[in-house]
């Protein structure tokens, strides 16, 4: 039997139900239902599960239960909470990004009185920790190495701290992924939760790059490793325990000169995991390479991409006059736009927005792609005029156009996502912050994670095609 026929069977006892009953109530034939019942059918859609939960009145929390395992038994457990694990991700994605920083309340040490001392419980580790990345804070290039997994909410949160007032800090932190597609007991993507954890240090302004390598995630959480995490500076280390409690500190330069070597030899196996794009002409040139006409491509972006509706006249009324190289970068941006919309020809690309999105564009006439500083806000009537071009993008192609009813996540400083096959990049602009972030993403499986998402939507949850030009243009109407 399946996971959701065993459920069923309990409540329909619990309940007491005849299913003849049952099966009449839900418009199914009987045989069909004591086949669903006994694990040998599932029922056509989750529409189906919801009329039996209401004829069983089931709580709320039963009703999910049920719901889930249905899912469960058609879409396999790895998948399904894989997607739930996805779209947990985009909704939250604001508190994400935007984690608090830390109350400090450690006392600074100029230096500990011995080159080798141990760490024995969790404040001895934190107080080692603070001090190390607080010398380097304070130099005007430090520089911090870092072997550990993103589960360390101290050093997330200590980093998260400093990073308004150092600037020129870099830290390098080499984390292992997953290499199975499977979901821990713990029913999250292990890939994507690493992603999550360490996305607050890429709004900071000091350089942050993480790096990866594979493993098996399951044994090496399982394996007896006496110290497999480490902080390293240019003369000193912390080397750490799994459970982050105990480990020492070094600063003997023979000890720091063999760490130095072990750990580059990690990087040179390792590749970068997020690459962070920092300015506006690097940003085009990257999108134009992540834009191919090689496979299926998913936009998800709450308020759409309207580059390419960009006319040149648009660009001349709206891009700063002070803006260096106005001309030039008026000319870059043009055949950006010329570039990317011969593509759009080419690929299969689905541009998933929300009804949200389009009326925080005609609010605030804000390009979520673009930094605020290039451009001012388009005036209301050339946003409904932006809106309109839009209109006939979608009633042209509808097929590729696809409206949410209800936003997920947040408009405003939410998630953008573009992947294919081969490449994708997250955008989002953090809460205290203007100017969006683009990171490159390359690693297969979280491309892959975010694909087999959008691949498998519920279309219930969107708008039928024929129906987003009408709704459109009703929005439009109400800003006449």
């Amino acid at each position: 039997m399946s996971k959701f026929s065993q459920l069923l069977s309990q409540y329909i006892e619990e309940k007491n139900v005849r299913i003849y009953s049952l099966a009449e109530y839900c418009g199914i034939d009987r045989s069909f239902m004591y086949k669903i019942v006994h694990g040998k059918r599932t029922p056509g859609s989750a529409s189906t599960v919801n009329k039996i939960a209401d004829y069983l009145r089931l709580t709320p929390g039963e009703c999910r239960e049920l719901t889930d395992a249905y899912f469960i038994t058609v879409q396999g457990s790895d998948n399904f909470y894989r997607r739930k694990h996805v779209l947990a991700f985009l909704n939250d994605f604001k508190n994400i990004v935007n984690r608090d920083t830390l109350n400090l309340s450690f006392s600074f040490q100029t230096s500990y009185t011995q080159t080798l001392i141990p760490l024995d419980g969790e404040t001895n580790v934190n107080q080692a920790i603070f001090n190390l990345v607080a010398w380097q804070a304070q130099k005007e290039s430090g520089e911090i190495h870092m072997l550990i997994q993103p589960k360390f909410p101290f050093l997330t949160q200590l980093l998260l701290s400093i990073a308004r007032n150092c600037h020129q800090l870099t830290i390098r932190q080499l984390i292992y992924l997953n290499n199975m597609d499977s979901v821990r007991e713990n029913r999250k993507s292990y890939n994507l939760h690493c992603l999550q954890n360490i996305l607050p240090l890429c709004t900071c302004k000091y350089q942050y790059q993480p790096y990866y390598y594979y493993d098996t995630v399951p044994s090496s959480l399982d394996s007896f490793r006496l110290f497999p995490y480490l902080l390293l500076t240019d003369n000193q280390a912390i080397i750490l325990s799994e459970t982050l409690q105990t480990g020492f500190f070094t600063s003997q330069p023979d000890m720091i000169s063999l760490i130095k070597k072990i750990f580059n030899r990690y990087m040179e196996q390792a590749r970068p995991l997020l690459l962070k794009i920092e300015d506006v002409h690097t940003q085009l040139s990257f999108i134009q390479q992540c834009v191919t006409s090689s496979s299926m491509a998913y936009n998800f972006q709450m308020t759409p991409c309207m580059t390419n509706l960009l006319s040149s006249e648009f660009l001349k009324k709206y891009l700063i006059p002070t803006l260096p190289s106005r001309e030039l970068f008026i000319a870059q941006l043009e055949n950006h736009i010329g570039h990317v919309n011969s593509l759009h020809e080419e690929q299969e690309e689905i541009l998933i927005f929300s009804e949200d999105g389009i009326v925080e564009f005609l609010n605030t006439g804000k390009i979520e792609e673009y930094p605020s500083y290039i451009y001012t806000p388009p005036s209301l009537e050339d946003r409904i005029d932006l809106i309109h071009r839009f209109i006939k993008e979608c009633e042209k192609d509808r097929r590729h156009m696809r409206m949410l009813k209800h936003t997920i996540g947040s408009v405003r400083n939410g998630a953008n996502i573009y992947c294919n096959s081969c490449n994708g990049y997250l955008l989002f602009t953090p809460a205290e912050f203007d100017t969006p972030i683009y990171l490159n993403i390359q690693e297969s499986g979280l491309l892959s994670a975010f694909l087999d998402f959008f691949e498998n939507m519920d279309q219930s949850l969107f708008y039928p095609e024929e129906e987003i030009p009408i709704r459109l243009k009703q929005i439009t109407e109400r800003y006449l």
